[in-house]
């Protein structure tokens, strides 16, 4: 009994005289066993191969996660002693240590560059049987990656791209030997683009070893040179199709740094996060961005490095904001950086969407004031410049800050400005500006002012056309924006089915994008609707979640209004101690935060929690009487009837019938619209009561 690789006997050696294959010494016994018995090869495919690692590897270091055992296979690509030697070598090295119980675990840092000897001197025999030109050719493709172009190596070697093509797939694949064909059929842009029409042919190295064994093999002048030489002949290839050579930006980066040219190393890596962005592959952009920013360091201290610097920066920062929350530390200092490039550069239009940014950050922070002062400098701005476009999106980011601080007409003001200019064609690319979508986000926030200003019916149609573009539009993190604004609106409306599956989209959603920012929303919203539906318990638990995890990015906004409706919900629950605690956190954040959109309705809710109590009916009054006054100083006419409301019920038990009627008649009588909500109808079904 025996085995044989089937590569390796086909493969022979090239003479050195003649140039003609020499026979393997088994060949012969191979097509002598092939004429008597037929097929004589077991093909080891894919699920084998991994069968064995992962056997091997439960054998030996059973400690060992999926992730490392996903990574030696993807090194080894099964193949039997490339996976027990490089384990081996790893162990010898101290990457794998044993535990307490003598098993294998991962070592503080692993090392999957260097090869063991037997490793090495197998890929070195194998490749030192290709003959002298092959070599050379793998050699170069080494170069571009474990996947490389053949129209790359041709243009690097001035060599017709056919010949080139004809003797990977002629000599190689084959024959099965150290590369497969991946691109004639693929129409993956990451990989094969277009080239007058045609698909590049695309190959890929069958190990990693094979390709790391020959980048290792060149020194170091050699590899630059190299390096250069491939990134140019992409540019060329790539730069020949529209569009194309983002594609290929994050390749070209890494060539253009090897070969020691930083500055197009960088604008390289500038358009890969940009083109992550714009994809919602937020980490990967942020990791371009990232190192696009610790290769700047090292160019020299010009005005066109800061130019750069402040666009990788607002990129990174949108980023950011997106995946660790609008409030994040990390999200505020590069903001700043931004703005102190800005000043630094004197005149320039990246102030606009900075300040814009910065905005957000504020507002996310609790700090709605700090907003206004920015948006106000924003629309001066603006004004100055005579631009329609930036003076609206101005007002839109005016009129948010002015909706948390209270102010809520004008608010709906600025916003509409924002509602009617905006054209999704034109306006949407704003959202890789500032990280929001403003068609969406301006019809969201317009929502809630209406809804508070006693319009339910305007309020619920402006929701709707929120969550219709978001569906349209290709930015998931406004979606998740709409659907929580969507959600809190109908919390407003006591529509809690409607708000289930709100928050139920949206934990989905945020789960998959990875934002904690919105999930949180969800979190709470999907709490409250729990708790509407007699599960208050897991509600409480729910909102409480939702509060941690955004306490954890940094944030404080609309924390009056989380903390008011934690306190409703454990009031459901008899907790009326726990609620009110809640309350007393609700107002000291109303102090502290000067954000008053929801002040109203936290007094209101402490008079309900209050009465629950049995305390003083006086006391009681005065929270519905205080809720009333700062509803009206508002004109927030809807938490003016929930407020008047409540008052009513507590003079209706103290037997002052008509004066309750007559002040509930007076409020519910303004009212033209949202006669079917609950609010109206538990307004009328009081009045009656109290005729």
């Amino acid at each position: 009994m025996g085995a044989y690789r089937p590569a390796e006997v086909a493969l022979g050696r090239p003479s050195t005289s003649s140039g003609q294959r020499e026979r393997h010494p088994l060949e012969p016994v191979v097509n002598e066993f092939k004429r008597h018995f037929g097929d004589i090869a077991v093909d080891l495919g894919q699920a084998e191969d991994r069968q064995f690692v992962d056997a091997f590897l439960d054998t030996e270091s059973n400690r060992l996660d999926i992730t490392f055992r996903q990574t030696l296979y993807r090194q080894t690509g099964g193949h039997p002693l490339f996976t027990v030697e490089l384990l081996r070598g790893m162990q010898e090295r101290g990457d794998l240590v044993q535990d307490g119980e003598g098993r294998w675990v991962e070592g503080p840092a692993l090392d999957w560059e260097t090869l063991p000897v037997r490793v090495e001197a197998v890929i070195a025999e194998r490749i030192g049987r290709l003959p002298e030109r092959l070599q050379d050719t793998l050699t170069l493709a080494s170069i571009e990656g474990e996947t490389f172009t053949a129209e790359v190596i041709a243009r690097v070697r001035a060599a017709d791209e056919g010949e080139v093509v004809g003797r990977l797939s002629g000599e190689l694949d084959r024959r099965h030997r150290l590369v497969s064909a991946q691109g004639v059929l693929r129409t993956d842009p990451a990989l094969s683009g277009t080239k007058g029409g045609q698909r590049l042919s695309v190959y890929r190295f069958r190990h990693i070893l094979f390709q790391r064994y020959l980048y290792n093999s060149l020194d170091q002048v050699e590899r630059a040179h190299l390096h250069q030489a491939v990134g140019t002949a992409l540019e060329a290839l790539y730069g020949e199709e529209v569009g194309e050579i983002a594609a290929v930006a994050p390749q070209l980066a890494r060539h253009f740094q090897e070969a020691g040219i930083g500055e197009k190393a960088v604008a390289y890596l500038h358009q890969a996060g940009d083109r992550a962005l714009r994809m919602s592959a937020h980490q990967e952009a942020i990791a371009h961005f990232t190192q696009g920013l610790e290769l700047l360091e090292a160019l020299p201290d010009t005005p066109k490095r800061a130019q750069q610097e402040l666009a990788i920066q607002i990129g990174l920062g949108v980023s950011l904001e997106l995946t660790r929350g609008y409030a994040a530390p990390e999200v505020g200092r590069v903001f700043a950086r931004a703005r102190e490039l800005c000043r630094q550069m004197g005149e320039t239009p990246q102030l606009f969407p900075v300040l814009g940014l910065l905005l957000s950050f504020y507002c996310a922070r609790g700090e709605p004031q700090k907003g206004r002062e920015i948006g106000e400098q924003l629309l001066n701005l603006a004004e100055q410049a005579e631009d329609p476009l930036l003076v609206t999106v101005a007002h839109w980011m005016l009129g948010w800050c002015l909706l948390f601080l209270g102010e809520l007409a004008q608010a709906q003001t600025h916003l509409e400005r924002m509602v009617v200019f905006y054209d999704p064609q034109q306006h949407h690319s704003m959202a890789f500006v500032y990280g929001q979508e403003p068609g969406v986000t301006s019809l969201s926030v317009t929502s809630w002012a209406l809804c508070a200003l006693g319009y339910p019916e305007q309020a619920l149609r402006r929701s709707r056309e929120a969550l219709v573009l978001a569906q349209e539009l290709s930015h998931p993190l406004s979606l998740a924006l709409a659907q929580v604004y969507a959600g809190i609106l109908r919390m407003f409306c006591g529509d809690w089915q409607t708000v289930q599956e709100f928050a139920e989209a949206c934990i989905r959603l945020s789960t998959e994008h990875g934002s904690p920012y919105w999930l949180s929303g969800g979190l709470i919203c999907h709490g409250w609707a729990l708790a509407e539906q007699g599960q208050a318990e897991e509600g409480i638990a729910q909102v409480r979640e939702g509060i941690a995890i955004l306490r954890a990015t940094g944030a404080e906004m609309l924390m009056p209004f989380i903390l008011a409706t934690l306190a409703e919900a454990c009031g459901k629950a008899g907790q009326v101690e726990e609620g009110l605690a809640a309350v007393a956190e609700a107002l000291a954040a109303v102090d502290r935060t000067g954000e008053r959109f929801y002040e109203a309705e936290v007094y209101r809710i402490k008079g309900e929690l209050l009465r629950m109590q049995g305390a003083d009916e006086a006391e009681v009054e005065a929270c519905f009487q205080h809720a009333i006054e700062v509803a009206r100083q508002q004109q927030a006419k809807s938490w003016e009837l929930r407020a008047v409301m409540s008052l009513c019920r507590l003079w209706q038990e103290q037997g002052k019938r008509e004066e309750a009627r007559q002040r509930l008649a007076e409020v519910y009588d303004w009212f033209t619209e949202g006669f079917d909500t609950p609010d109206l109808k538990e307004a009328k079904a009081l009045l009656e009561a109290l005729s």
